[in-house]
């Protein structure tokens, strides 16, 4: 996982280079004690009080009243305090400090502490959860007015910075994520639960590959979203790739796009937003350098097809939709230019975004 501190363009490569699968449990838990310790050990308040000022920054940048509603919750998130995990890299497990006394002298024999500071709680290894605010965006777009008494679920969350925002607008927010590691700092008392006039949930395993999980998250849902997971160059890789780069979803594409279908209520919505660095060319295309191993999260394209989406009863509203033009302000204002301005965001940060809905009317799937 990318450091907190790295410049954007590393940072940008390296989001979410992890797989669905117990390979990249060792390694996620391996980078979190690496960003932690690049974080600086500041008051509780502090994360907070930056994340106010980034909503202050990008806020011209939104297009939507439901970006600036979720921007506008940034002072009412809760204060994050310095946590400890105790995890082991062999057994791919992580614990709370709770956790960790109810534990034997046996089990706890390889675990080893790790301490992360208060902004953790908010960046984790992903940066700032108020990009998510393109994400809103781009649902408004496509009819989504209000999360207030609304039921959302994102997918490969990472993060709890943009569940709590979703929640403080009046969401029942859900998310799901394989790291073992977010389920432990994410174990603490008052972590999940009601928060303002919505509720935050957080479930950590393989959707929908698993029953348990599956039945943990329920329907219903007005709103899926998924940032930066569901790649073509993560499910589908066009070259060959390292497996634990990959995302291995534990079922085919049919199966998931109806797990989707089935999970939306009818007239939800399915976002699929990817951000992506420039993709290494093939080896003897024009371009290329010396380095020109396959770069799968540069390959930031929907993983399944119109037709896919149609067969499973979905309605596909925009397919592979560029955003840039929309997206580079918004990092501007976040820094993530490293100093060399739009131009240099054109250079470096490609996005696609895909939108689909579960029709009122079954007839209406397929149509565009």
């Amino acid at each position: 996982m990318p450091e907190a501190t790295r410049p954007a363009t590393e940072y940008h490569m390296s989001i979410r280079s992890r797989a669905l699968s117990l390979v990249v449990l060792c390694v996620g838990l391996c980078g979190f004690s690496t960003v932690a310790a690049a974080q600086r050990a500041e008051p509780a308040s502090d994360i907070v009080k930056e994340l106010s000022r980034q909503s202050w920054m990008i806020s011209p940048a939104v297009h939507s009243d439901l970006a600036l509603e979720f921007l506008r919750g940034v002072p009412s998130l809760p204060v994050a305090e310095p946590r400890t995990l105790w995890r082991s890299r062999e057994r791919r497990v992580a614990y709370t400090a709770a956790q960790y006394e109810t534990l034997d002298e046996q089990e706890r024999a390889d675990l080893s502490a790790r301490e992360f500071p208060p902004a953790f709680t908010y960046m984790t290894a992903y940066g700032s959860p108020l990009v998510y605010a393109r994400v809103l965006d781009v649902a408004s777009a496509h009819g989504v007015k209000s999360l207030s008494g609304k039921r959302v679920l994102d997918f490969g969350y990472g993060s709890i910075g943009q569940i709590r925002l979703m929640a403080l607008m009046g969401a029942d927010a859900h998310g799901v994520d394989v790291e073992v590691a977010l389920a432990a700092l994410y174990g603490h008392e008052g972590d999940t639960g009601r928060l303002g006039p919505g509720n935050v949930s957080l479930h950590h395993g393989r959707w929908p590959a698993e029953p348990a999980i599956v039945e943990a998250i329920g329907g219903g849902y007005d709103l899926i979203t998924s940032k930066n997971t569901l790649k073509a160059g993560y499910i589908h890789p066009a070259r060959e790739a390292d497996p634990a780069q990959l995302v291995h979803l534990g079922v085919d594409d049919g199966v998931f796009l109806k797990s989707v279908h089935d999970a939306l209520k009818p007239g939800g919505l399915f976002v699929i937003y990817n951000i992506c660095p420039p993709q290494n060319p093939a080896p003897g295309k024009a371009g290329a350098t010396g380095d020109t191993a396959y770069i799968p999260w540069a390959d930031g394209w929907s993983p399944f097809s119109r037709e896919q989406f149609a067969s499973a009863g979905l309605e596909v509203l925009a397919f592979d939709e560029r955003d840039e033009a929309v997206l580079h302000p918004i990092f501007l204002a976040l820094g993530y230019d490293e100093g060399k301005g739009l131009e240099g965001l054109q250079k470096s940060i490609f996005v696609w975004y895909t939108v689909a809905k579960r029709p009122e009317n079954p007839s209406e799937a397929g149509r565009e």
